[in-house]
């Protein structure tokens, strides 16, 4: 009995996600970079470039998504990637500025007042809060779908 080589129907998952993960870096890169050079609030210009950011994410999605598709959990991993890197680096920037203005500012108190009396309260808390609810309702439905979506 012969055993012919199987077509595989998966995609190159590397070849795929890699460059969608350095884009990404390197898009959130641009945006704390331009937060910072701005006066270190996040203002209309900085969500306007995180919108931009999140438009790529959806055409990226939209032209590669039928050989994401092709990838076990493609879809979800594709959000997960997003996910981490843009609420990392809002969050990453805003400890950075936490820890900067702490010692500016006589007490911790003072410091958690600022934080959470300025925009970064919704780019750090809320955000994470609310797209993390997301992300777990997308890998739920991934895990029941078995990995693979329609």
């Amino acid at each position: 009995m012969t055993k012919a080589p199987q077509k595989s129907s998966s995609a190159n998952a590397r070849a795929l996600l890699l460059p969608y993960t350095l884009g990404l870096v390197v898009a959130m890169a641009v945006v704390q970079v331009v937060i910072a050079a701005t006066g270190g609030e996040v203002t209309i210009l900085a969500g306007g470039l995180t919108a931009l950011v999140a438009i790529g994410i959806a055409v990226w999605l939209w032209r590669t998504l039928r050989v994401l598709m092709r990838v076990r959990f493609g879809v979800a991993i594709a959000h997960v990637i997003a996910f981490v890197i843009v609420t990392a680096s809002f969050n990453l920037h805003a400890i950075v500025r936490v820890m900067a203005i702490g010692f500016e500012v006589d007490g911790a108190g003072d410091t958690v007042r600022n934080l959470l009396e300025s925009s970064w309260f919704g780019t750090t808390i809320v955000m994470s809060g609310l797209w993390g609810l997301g992300l777990l309702i997308h890998l739920i439905g991934s895990v029941i779908g078995h990995g693979w979506e329609d």
